[in-house]
């Protein structure tokens, strides 16, 4: 079973293999709190329906994605929608924090009545669920613990029968595996399965469990890191995108040469709204790669589980299938939104191009 080790190994490696975010240099280094981003001049830079479509893919809070789901398919419209951003925002973060309050409560609560020895998977899984992100915790509450139940009873059940059906080829994929998969997480789990000391039970465990659990977990780093960059960019773009709009304003209004040096300075301010926003597309193109790669890596999974016989690789389909699902939900959002700021970097370089005098 997956022992402390692994779990405190896993949950706590934050990196993205092959996703290279940059940030533009205005952008805050702390946390971007939504309640005090969405009261800010975010309209400037992209309408609610905009935020509310994207935080119903890509935030990491079920509560929030569920919240602008409800928003965007209400019959009120762009009321709903405006009600959402900001209040509704705001809002379904506290829950979300919340909630994650509770899940760390009933985590403690299991590990405090489970012992390792007598349900392994709940214990196992709860442990790692202690240290995890917050959805990691959200999804053991809700789906996980149940799902470990389930596994340690058909542990009981089928004492022996995955350990009997492991073939070379079954051992020498994990291998594969732990040298080529696109997701830290699974390569991880597949180093620890085929660790020195390690026999068949921990690649049982691997097929049945780790792969499945630990590709997931890649999923959400994805998500919480592309998430919170996003939120980053849309903070130093806008404020550079407000500051243009205010320079532009006065250059309108003035005359003579006034207006030339004006206009000058309005057509610097919307190079450096092109400027901030360009390393946003730039790294919503680096995040479709790394999403489309996975989306491969877990089609062709999906497609090999169906092929072969035997418990362990059965208990890949439905998982592999899910990953591969989340993976290419992921790369059509990041095309989306690469789409998107590279159409703000374009709108930016032509109010440059049109407020920029002849000749200062």
């Amino acid at each position: 079973m997956i022992r402390t080790w692994l779990a405190g190994t896993l949950v706590a490696a934050t990196a993205v293999t092959g996703v290279a975010l940059g940030t533009p240099a205005s952008a805050a280094d702390a946390r971007i709190d939504p309640c005090e981003f969405a009261n800010g001049t975010l309209t400037n830079l992209l309408t609610p329906r905009s935020l509310a479509t994207h935080l119903a893919v890509a935030s990491p809070y079920g509560a929030v994605r569920a919240a602008a789901l409800t928003a965007l398919n209400s019959p009120r419209g762009e009321i709903a929608v405006k009600e959402f951003i900001p209040a509704g925002w705001c809002q379904a973060t506290t829950r979300a924090e919340q909630d994650a309050a509770m899940n760390d409560h009933i985590i403690a609560r299991v590990l405090a009545t489970h012992a390792y020895e007598t349900s392994p998977w709940v214990w196992s899984a709860a442990n790692a669920a202690k240290t995890a992100s917050a959805a990691e915790k959200e999804y053991f509450v809700r789906f996980g613990l149940e799902e470990a139940r389930a596994a340690d009873q058909r542990a009981r059940d089928e004492d022996g029968a995955h350990a009997a059906a492991l073939r070379q080829y079954d051992r020498d994929y994990v291998a594969t595996l732990r040298d080529t998969a696109q997701g830290e997480q699974v390569r991880l789990a597949a180093a620890w399965a085929l660790r020195p000391g390690a026999t068949d039970s921990d690649i049982v465990e691997f097929y049945t469990y780790a792969w499945a659990r630990f590709g997931k977990l890649d999923v959400e780093r994805f998500q919480l890191t592309t998430a919170d960059q996003e939120m980053r960019w849309f903070a130093a773009v806008d404020r550079l995108k407000q500051s243009a709009l205010e320079a532009q304003a006065a250059a309108e209004t003035a005359s003579g040469e006034a207006q030339k040096a004006l206009q000058q300075q309005a057509a610097d301010a919307w190079g450096q709204v092109a400027a901030g926003a360009a390393p946003s597309a730039s790294g919503w193109l680096a995040a479709k790669q790394t999403a489309d790669a996975q989306a491969r890596q877990w089609a062709a999974v999906y497609q090999l589980a169906l092929r072969q016989s035997g418990p362990n690789w059965k208990a890949m389909t439905k998982p592999a299938r899910a990953n591969r699902d989340s993976w290419e939900r992921d790369a059509r959002n990041a095309r989306d939104r690469a789409a998107y700021w590279q159409q703000v970097v374009t709108d930016a370089l032509a109010a440059e191009e049109h407020i920029r005098p002849d000749e200062i």
